[in-house]
């Protein structure tokens, strides 16, 4: 029900999920949740913005990942190399 707040205090929720995700240094970060969709992709251009993620960072929703891994897509980072 917070979903409108924004942070008082601290950090901004979105980024710092997406500070957690680049600890991992991603090609994709994945959501199930339509508005994680938009808030992630959000911080994530604010990253990009900044130089401090992979321009080719997507964000996508666990739905797109099921339905490349049907069709046997590969993404196009491992597609490069």
């Amino acid at each position: 029900a917070r979903m409108w707040m924004e942070e008082r205090i601290g950090k901004r929720i979105n980024t710092e999920r997406v500070d957690e995700a680049l600890e991992t240094n991603p090609d994709t970060v994945s959501t199930a949740c339509p508005f994680c969709l938009v808030m992630l992709g959000d911080a994530i251009n604010e990253k990009k913005s900044a130089g401090e993620a992979k321009e080719t960072l997507e964000v996508v929703d666990v739905a797109q990942l099921l339905i490349k891994s049907i069709k046997g897509e590969v993404p196009a980072t491992a597609a490069a190399e």
